[in-house]
């Protein structure tokens, strides 16, 4: 009967236990970062010594893309968005956390193709001036719909004030070609070989599966 007492009595301290650890954590921190997919901020809700929740946005545009085949030289813009909600988990209820949740990742680039003589295009061992193919222009698509996100991280969420967090993880994308000529709408060769220059580049952007997320950040927490 005494030991029965005993584990009834420690179960109930430990369920009081709970609650006041997680009422002692409600700690809200604000923060701005940069990395891997651009800037942006993030709050974060710590509720309790091991778990928190952490809503983010980052992204940049950038003007200077440049890629380049065996046939043509592409040049254009690249445009990244990305949205983020993560369930952080802190297994030492300090300030080493891993992370799994969702992100909406909007990645896509717009790009001109020149020939690399400046006059003509080869493809297939065939060769088009530019006149005949005229405006060669194409859209990559990295990802526009939600994914997976994994990562690991370090932030001092749990004391109130100024702090640095970091964090490294990757999110899967789903890329996506079109490319398109002008003059292939009169050109049915042209417009296969154009097809197979979008299939080349689709096998180049395949290769970017899995994007890489490395951020440095600074926040204040509440």
């Amino acid at each position: 009967m005494r030991t029965l007492h005993t584990i009834l009595l420690a179960s109930a301290l430990t369920t009081m236990a709970v609650p006041a650890s997680a009422a002692s954590m409600n700690n809200w921190s604000v923060g701005a970062e940069v990395g891997t997919t651009g800037y942006g901020g993030s709050v974060s809700y710590r509720f309790h010594d091991n778990m928190a929740l952490t809503a983010g946005y980052t992204g940049f545009t950038y003007d200077g893309l440049e890629h380049e085949t065996d046939d043509v030289d592409y040049e254009g813009d690249f445009d990244m968005d990305v949205y983020g909600l993560t369930f952080d988990y802190f297994p030492f209820g300090g300030r080493f956390f891993l992370s799994a949740g969702a992100v909406k990742p909007d990645i896509a680039a717009l790009v001109v193709g020149r020939p690399k003589d400046g006059q003509s295009y080869e493809y297939n061992g065939t060769t088009y001036t530019s006149d005949e193919v005229g405006t060669l222009r194409g859209d990559v698509t990295l990802g526009d719909s939600i994914q997976p996100y994994l990562g690991l991280g370090w932030r001092g969420s749990h004391k109130n004030g100024l702090g640095v967090f970091a964090k490294l993880g990757a999110f899967l994308t789903d890329a996506e070609v079109n490319l398109e000529a002008t003059g292939a709408a009169s050109d049915p060769q042209l417009r296969q070989d154009i097809q197979q220059e979008e299939d080349d580049l689709q096998d180049d952007v395949d290769e970017f599966g899995v994007y890489p997320v490395a951020v440095l950040g600074l926040e204040y927490t509440f």
